[in-house]
């Protein structure tokens, strides 16, 4: 099977987070799972991921926080957010700050894996685009 992309799973729910890497493994993507938004930052440091499936309610730091210290070091992700607790102001003010989608636990794994399938599509899509970009610019005297 090949590789449908690099998946950075983000939730303080044991259960939940190894079940979705498994999950993620046997549909072809490359999953990581962490316990907490600092784990997170720490594996978005050191290497490329596609997407974040970030659970938004964690101790320390919540899923928004994580997301808004992303947008602020202009890491490349996606991020799809999940909660247990879906307050529809919360999920309009990160749809317009940038989060891919924003979704209810709990949560079909169907819907799950089509979101994530768009989420990575979206992503090779915008760095096709900046390479594409860049190529022109190199070129053009």
């Amino acid at each position: 099977m090949s590789n449908k992309g690099r998946i950075l799973i983000v939730d303080d729910e044991d259960r939940f987070r190894a079940s979705l890497k498994h999950i993620l493994g046997k549909s072809g993507f490359e999953a990581m799972a962490v316990a907490d938004g600092m784990a997170a930052l720490h594996v978005l440091e050191k290497g490329e991921v596609d997407v974040v499936v970030l659970d938004s309610n964690m101790p320390n730091l919540s899923g928004e926080d994580v997301f808004t210290i992303i947008k602020k070091h202009g890491i490349a992700v996606e991020i799809i957010l999940l909660t247990g607790v879906p307050v529809i102001e919360n999920a309009l003010k990160m749809m317009r700050n940038g989060v891919f989608d924003y979704l209810t636990k709990p949560i079909a794994i169907e819907q799950l894996l089509s979101v994530i399938e768009s989420a990575v599509a979206n992503k090779r899509i915008r760095n096709w685009d900046t390479g594409a970009v860049d190529i022109l610019n190199n070129n053009v005297d």
